[in-house]
């Protein structure tokens, strides 16, 4: 543990370098909150304080993924040892003009195998698709801290970090949450990332600034609007 948070507090201070100095490298961590998304669709309600434990809710996002086709997911720690909850990420899809998966054969790309991770969707703004269209990335949370816009000023270390050294995440399953707590500060936010290639386009583009659906809409044209027994709803 002690080792854990050592690795962390130098990823936290590699981040600051990098943001007092465009040739200081990237930082190495990730940390709450994720990267800014097209669009955010968050759970009307909070979690019940009783009847549930982390790993049961996550448990139960994960077989509503897997029951939409997100059989790849990666899961990620919001703060050492999940102590503010989890986010789950899904691999980049190909949608078609209402919003839903395009059928199995085309929904997904030899190109990105995998579920999208962090440094990715921060990162990416240009990059291959292999077809003109638009495409999309969920990540899920599950956390009390704030959830979309936020005056709060970010905070880098134990407590926020969710990918680095000396953190370990679980790319396929939720199996290394553990323990139960008080969830009645929890809320679930659906952050949902675009990305458009245009036909006289070579690469995509991120569509950040301009999602083509509302969060809530893709939620339920991907089969995902029972992540949670509360609505999401649009983040306003």
């Amino acid at each position: 543990m002690a080792t854990s948070i050592v690795a962390v507090l130098g990823c936290a201070t590699q981040r600051e370098l990098v943001d007092r100095s465009a040739s200081a490298g990237v930082s190495l961590c990730s940390f709450w909150p994720p990267p800014p998304s097209s669009s955010l669709a968050l759970s009307r309600n909070r979690l019940p304080a009783q009847g549930a434990e982390l790993k049961s809710v996550a448990n139960r996002i994960a077989t509503v993924l897997d029951a939409a086709g997100y059989t790849e997911q990666h899961w990620y720690p919001i703060g050492l040892e999940y102590r503010h909850g989890f986010a789950a990420t899904t691999r980049l899809e190909a949608l078609n003009g209402d919003a839903a998966s395009k059928p199995e054969s085309e929904r997904w790309s030899s190109l990105y195998p995998e579920a999208a991770n962090l440094r990715w969707l921060t990162f990416a703004r240009k990059m291959p698709l292999p077809h003109p269209g638009r495409y999309r990335v969920f990540l899920i949370a599950v956390t009390d801290l704030p959830l979309g816009p936020s005056v709060i000023a970010p905070i880098w270390n134990e407590d926020t970090v969710m990918d680095g050294p000396g953190v370990s995440t679980q790319e396929s399953s939720p199996v290394a949450i553990r323990g139960s707590r008080d969830l009645s500060g929890y809320g679930v936010g659906v952050y949902v990332y675009q990305y458009e290639r245009q036909e006289d386009q070579a690469q995509g583009l991120s569509s950040a600034s301009v999602p083509a659906w509302s969060a809530a809409a893709q939620l339920h044209a991907a089969g995902l609007a029972r992540l949670t027994d509360s609505p999401l709803v649009d983040a306003h």
